[in-house]
């Protein structure tokens, strides 16, 4: 059996007398009636979460149909997308989908840790003046978290561009945006989007969302289509919502394997492993040719990829999910043996 650690998923399944509430509940339901269009209970508890009322939450198949209602809202033919770049490979389809011109701040990687250059950020935005302006944090695929501050600095200086703050792995970090303005309002061009893909493990069920400020919130509304999210998902999401806990105990658990495995890999020569804070590590690898061809042969899959262009044939970095123990000692073994 394959070794899966290219796909950031959450190894750890929901726990079993959850997922029979949920079995329970689906068998409940009437297959042949179409969900609740408002989708109101599952806003409510999705806003409960964040400590942000249930009205300024669009629901989504999945965080991707949520970034492709920001693109159809907010992107014409032409217009400038601003972004960080190495950054999550979505953005960069949409951008040429919609006809965008995505402008990138690279990211240094020459050094120990990632190097964003928060200054030069600003400057580009001053100057493109884009109509979106799209930041994960952490940041895919190094893992780094982006300061609340910087974040706030954006927020004042975007004037009439959207700014899309991207939390898919928000609970994996100490800080994020969402957490700073518990309780108050989301500033008005600014669109936080959220997934219970990966702290929540439920990958499978694609069910993504944001919270909106009111300039984003109605055309949001407007691009949603009635029926996005089949009532199996709703369903599912709703009962796994009322456990919080199990998400902050399998976080919490993939951290702490998380900062085992960095420390391990920055213990072999020739490897570096950056201090990231999803559920995923980068690494800079020694051999890559080898690496490729070896973990083909031991049936790991991991994520390579390409960040120093133009030489395009380097694939000396590796996207690797935190996955169970176990497959983490497998890696870790295998790592060892180039």
């Amino acid at each position: 059996m394959a070794i899966i650690l290219d796909k950031n998923e959450n190894p750890f399944e929901m726990s079993s007398g959850v997922k029979k509430a949920a079995m329970e509940e689906i068998s409940r339901l009437f297959f042949n009636r179409y969900p609740d269009p408002d989708y109101g209970i599952l806003r409510e508890k999705l806003g409960a979460l964040v400590g942000l009322p249930g009205d300024v939450v669009i629901p989504g198949n999945g965080g991707d149909e949520i970034l492709w209602m920001v693109f159809s809202c907010f992107v014409k033919p032409g217009d400038t997308v601003l972004g960080f770049s190495p950054t999550f490979s979505e953005y960069y389809r949409l951008a040429e989908l919609f006809g965008a011109r995505f402008t990138t701040v690279p990211v240094g990687l020459e050094g120990d840790e990632p190097d964003f250059d928060f200054p030069l950020f600003l400057e580009t935005l001053e100057r493109e003046k884009p109509s979106v302006v799209l930041l994960d944090t952490p940041n895919n695929p190094t893992g780094k978290t982006l300061p609340v501050p910087f974040l706030n600095e954006v927020l004042a200086s975007a004037g009439k561009s959207i700014v899309l703050i991207d939390e898919a792995y928000g609970e994996f970090a100490s800080e994020t945006y969402l957490e700073s303005i518990r309780g108050k309002q989301v500033p008005p061009g600014t669109i936080v989007l959220k997934t219970l893909s990966k702290a929540w493990g439920l990958a499978g069920i694609r069910l993504g969302w944001a919270c909106c400020g009111s300039v984003s919130l109605d055309k949001m509304k407007n691009a949603r289509s009635p029926f996005n999210v089949n009532i199996f998902s709703r369903t599912v999401a709703e009962i796994v919502l009322d456990h919080p806990d199990d998400a902050r105990s399998s976080s919490l658990h993939i951290t702490e394997l998380r900062e085992c495995v960095r420390n391990r890999i920055n213990s072999m020569e020739g490897w570096r492993a950056f201090d990231g804070h999803g559920n995923f590590l980068l690494l800079r690898i020694p051999r890559p040719e080898e690496c490729v061809r070896a973990a083909s042969g031991e049936r790991f899959a991991f994520k390579y990829l390409d960040l120093t262009p133009p030489k395009k044939e380097d694939r000396s970095w590796i996207r690797l999910t935190i996955g169970r123990e176990d497959e983490m000692e497998e890696a870790l073994r295998f790592f060892a043996s180039l």
